[in-house]
């Protein structure tokens, strides 16, 4: 699993060998929410909604290396 950011109430994870498309998870004390990289659509609700409004704009101007620690992660040699 590869913790990409950690805010004061919310982290970006991304976990190996995961299912598609290709998402982040973001986590709060209250829950997670799934988020698809292209585009930042949101695919499961759960966490805190103004952390993860703060997790968006956080990814929004890290989809690069979203997307490249998604293929880091989830190679399928």
């Amino acid at each position: 699993m590869a913790t990409l950011h950690t805010e004061r109430n919310w982290k970006i994870k991304i976990y190996p060998d995961d299912h598609a498309p290709p998402h982040f998870h973001v986590q709060t004390p209250d829950g997670e929410s799934l988020v698809q990289i292209e585009g930042l659509v949101v695919l499961g609700t759960g966490a805190e909604k103004k952390a993860l409004k703060a997790a968006l704009l956080w990814a929004k101007a890290h989809i690069a290396d979203l997307k490249r620690v998604w293929d880091e992660q989830n190679r399928k040699d």
